[in-house]
């Protein structure tokens, strides 16, 4: 029995020759894979990205002797594993008014997988994004997210600060009240000085001077303390949570474009006409 032999003007053709003769072929899965890009940019929304840095709070309290000693109300590292948290997430959706993620809500299903922190460079610092299918939207739900992070952080900051109000107005108490008896030995000392040489006048003089001395030390003592309690109340020692900042959202959504959708379409449809092409010139010379 004879064997067949492929054609030869067919079985020898060049690739490229082989793609010029199929080139209706590959227009034709080339239009419709630039259709099916602008489906594709159809059905998926743009989405923006928005991202914002908070710095974590802190109080400083001071110390028995007059130095501040810096208490941040939560570790870099803890306030991003909290935020983190699926818990904190669903906060976030209920105080947005929003319903729980796989409800059909995708709004909801958006926020609960996109809010996410890191930490920065600095150790009082954290890094927040979220993502939303609009601007307004993502904006918006970073300052709700911040608004619920914080919570916690302003009850403690606020306890601190009244604490430390309430520690001052004490020592600012014993403070005119020991100015005041320091003010009356003056007075006595001077009277004592003029009021000649009596019995027992010298004993009781000795007494006058030695109680100065030591009001005069608690005088000291108490202004120190006071000076440090307004040194730790002021905005550079002790602040709340805040965000360093308004939430940065991009002007353009962080998804791709229509263009790019088509491009890519038409890119994917020429290598899958090409590729079909070669495959069955294949066949063709098996």
């Amino acid at each position: 029995m004879p064997l067949t032999r492929a054609d030869p003007q067919t079985s020898d053709l060049h690739p490229i020759h082989v793609l010029a003769k199929s080139f209706k072929l590959i227009l034709l899965v080339g239009v419709i894979g630039a259709l099916l890009g602008l489906a594709a940019s159809q059905i998926i929304h743009p989405r923006w990205v928005a991202r914002m840095t908070i710095q974590l709070g802190q109080v400083s309290i001071p110390d028995a002797k007059g130095s501040l000693v810096p208490q941040p109300l939560e570790s870099q590292l803890t306030a991003v594993e909290r935020y983190n948290l699926p818990s904190f997430h669903l906060q976030v959706l209920h105080d947005l008014g929003l319903p729980n993620p796989g409800t059909g809500n995708k709004d909801s299903d958006l926020t609960f997988s996109s809010l996410k922190a890191t930490a920065a460079r600095s150790p009082t610092l954290i890094n927040i994004e979220v993502s939303a299918y609009s601007r307004e939207a993502a904006a918006g739900t970073l300052e709700a997210a911040l608004k619920t992070f914080s919570v916690e952080h302003r009850k403690l900051f606020d306890q601190a600060i009244t604490d430390m109000q309430r520690n001052q107005a004490t020592a600012q108490g014993k403070l005119a009240s020991a100015q005041r008896d320091y003010a009356r030995i003056g007075e006595t000392l001077k009277s004592l000085a003029t009021s000649g040489t009596a019995t027992g006048m010298g004993a009781r003089d000795v007494l006058a001077s030695n109680t100065a001395s030591l009001i005069n030390t608690q005088i000291l003592e108490l202004q120190q303390q006071v000076a440090a309690y307004q040194d730790a109340l002021g905005p550079l020692r002790s602040y709340p949570t805040k965000a360093m900042g308004p939430a940065y959202v991009p002007a353009r959504p962080s998804t791709p474009g229509i263009a790019i959708f088509i491009a890519a379409g038409v890119a994917m449809g020429l290598i899958l006409g090409a590729g079909l092409a070669l495959l069955k010139h294949s066949f063709r010379t098996a």
